[in-house]
């Protein structure tokens, strides 16, 4: 993987990362009453148009990293990371698909399924890519 490829993934992350987590935040925990009953926070908007704008970018580099990381690494001998990067790799398609559910679905049952899945995976996600940057530089 290329430094310019590092920097973009990491990048990605980070700012998914906290514009998901911001905007979790603000939509459960910072709801404010207003004349007609609660309303949400004036900055939720920005965070959640963020994080969508985002998503596509961190979709793309993902792609990226698959090509000039995640195939060169099966095809090395070392194990040194496999089992993170392997997580990484299967929590993949339930954070993304789930990201894009919660958009389109209009049933409430399923965009709430669909949001729990999509923040648990994303969290899983968050530690399993963690670990896998403390692993890969411990090794």
């Amino acid at each position: 993987m290329t430094r310019a490829e590092r920097w973009c993934l990491h990048l990605c992350v980070l700012g998914m990362a906290l514009t998901g987590l911001a905007y979790g935040w603000l939509k459960y925990f910072h709801q404010r009453l207003g004349e007609f009953g609660t309303e949400p926070y004036p900055a939720q908007g920005w965070f959640r148009h963020g994080h969508i704008v985002l998503g596509p970018m961190l979709v793309f580099t993902l792609g990226l990293v698959v090509r000039g990381h995640v195939l060169p690494a099966l095809r090395s001998p070392s194990p040194r990371g496999r089992l993170t990067g392997l997580l990484l790799a299967a929590i993949l398609a339930p954070m993304v698909l789930s990201g894009y559910g919660v958009q389109v679905f209009v049933d409430p049952a399923w965009r709430t399924a669909m949001a729990w899945v999509h923040g648990i995976s994303s969290v899983v996600f968050l530690l399993g890519f963690g670990a896998h940057l403390v692993r890969r530089k411990g090794s």
